[in-house]
């Protein structure tokens, strides 16, 4: 009778400890969901630059040279009539609301470490709050950027849930279907996953060999990157802009490596990289290489590289620093919008160095769950996008998708895939 009521009063405990976790994960996504209103609201950002390219994409695919699927999530709300600013708060709160339900670990309490759940649901809530803050302040600006995030963290979950569970399917289904549309967002997500599926099967080789469901976890990957890339091929015929088509080819790598010097624009868009890319479009990529790389010593190109990592990890202004040099060049700067971006400028830049941080650690403490088989998998993340960063164009916001993704994809190794069925463990195939 003891021995019952202990039980049934640990079970109670559990459960309420969960059940705060879960109204706390709430509350953060609710407050965020408001706050992302407010700055719409107040500010109202119009879409300049890349951003009313998309916006325009909505309604015309034939100016088609980037952007992937943007354009049919966009088309239904600019046929209603809708300011971009307010079908870009729908649909960015749409994914915000996909990335919360993917960042709750659940409630069920019977067989696990409690203690270890509710650390693990708060680092995941925490990570929901910077995301949010993020979130926030491209809410109502047409981006691809925070959709493409909020689809890795569902398919990262998906992933997870497949890994630790027996015969869950659904779990690689919904994995894959996130892969495919977040590469359909953004070409160099398929460029990382690349890189990250090369580590994985390296490093995991022995277990891609012998377990099913790891070959069936990298097969899926493959599969909808593959999907995604011939997406994008058909976007790209049926335009009628070849020329931007092929400019867009190339750019990132004039910015990145070709036409880029040490100093404060290492690795940024210019203008004169723009202009020299046009004048070049003619000629073979090799010859392009072979062009600009052989009059650059290897030791000056390493050093374009090596300024260009350090400035990536020096980043702290992801999303309010541009909210009004993107969204508010139609008009001047009310006092309104300066009292929400000034102090989440300074909060901004604070927060993003502990966030970082947080990361790296978390991504260390992976490195340690190896019985889970596929531990490499938040590096291999972070590592990929390092990697692209010396070759591409750098932006501070495009910091968002491997902080986000690896931090995610380290939680839920550590905290749901080493806990339960490790993938591929107790499989006969």
């Amino acid at each position: 009778m003891k021995t019952t009521l202990n039980n049934t009063l640990r079970y109670l405990k559990s459960n309420g400890l969960i059940t705060l976790t879960f109204i706390l994960h709430c509350a953060v996504s609710i407050y965020f969901l408001y706050y992302s209103y407010h700055v719409v609201n107040v500010v109202k950002p119009m879409p300049t630059s890349d951003f009313i390219y998309y916006w325009e994409l909505a309604s015309d695919l034939s100016i088609y040279h980037k952007g992937g699927i943007i354009g049919f999530i966009y088309a239904p709300f600019k046929a209603m009539g809708l300011a971009p600013y307010w079908a870009a708060l729908f649909i960015n709160s749409f994914f915000y609301i996909m990335a919360s339900a993917a960042t709750w670990l659940g409630f069920k309490s019977i067989n696990i470490n409690i203690r270890k759940h509710v650390l693990g649901q708060l680092l995941m809530t925490l990570g929901l709050a910077m995301f949010g803050f993020w979130n926030a302040a491209y809410a109502g600006i047409v981006n691809a950027d925070f959709p493409n995030v909020a689809l890795l963290i569902v398919a990262t979950r998906a992933f997870s849930i497949y890994g630790s569970r027996v015969n869950n399917k659904w779990g690689l289904i919904i994995g894959g279907i996130g892969i495919y549309l977040a590469v359909a967002l953004r070409v160099k997500t398929g460029l990382a996953l690349g890189i990250i599926v090369a580590m994985m099967v390296l490093f995991h080789f022995r277990t891609f060999i012998n377990k099913n469901k790891f070959r069936l976890f990298i097969l899926t990957i493959c599969i909808a990157v593959g999907f995604a890339a011939v997406t994008e091929i058909a976007l790209r015929k049926q335009s009628q802009r070849q020329e931007d088509v092929a400019r867009q080819g190339r750019l990132q790598l004039y910015t990145g490596i070709l036409h880029t010097s040490t100093g404060p624009m290492v690795g940024r868009w210019t203008r004169e990289a723009f202009d020299k890319t046009l004048e070049e479009l003619d000629l073979p990529l090799s010859e392009v290489f072979h062009k600009h790389l052989s009059v650059k010593s290897k030791r000056y190109i390493l050093e374009i590289i090596g300024e260009k990592w350090i400035t990536v990890l020096k980043y702290d202004d992801f999303a309010y620093r541009e909210l009004l040099a993107f969204g508010v060049r139609h008009r001047d700067y009310a006092p309104e919008d300066l009292e929400i971006v000034k102090p989440n400028e300074i909060l901004e830049e604070q927060l993003v160095e502990l966030f970082k941080w947080l990361v790296y650690l978390s991504i260390v403490f992976a490195l340690f769950f190896r019985k889970s088989k596929i531990f490499i998998a938040p590096f291999a993340i972070y590592s990929a996008f390092f990697l692209l960063h010396g070759v591409f164009e750098i932006q501070a916001r495009y910091m968002v998708e491997p902080l986000m993704w690896s931090y995610y994809a380290a939680l839920f190794i550590i905290f749901e895939v080493s806990n339960k069925q490790v993938m591929g463990q107790n499989e006969k195939s």
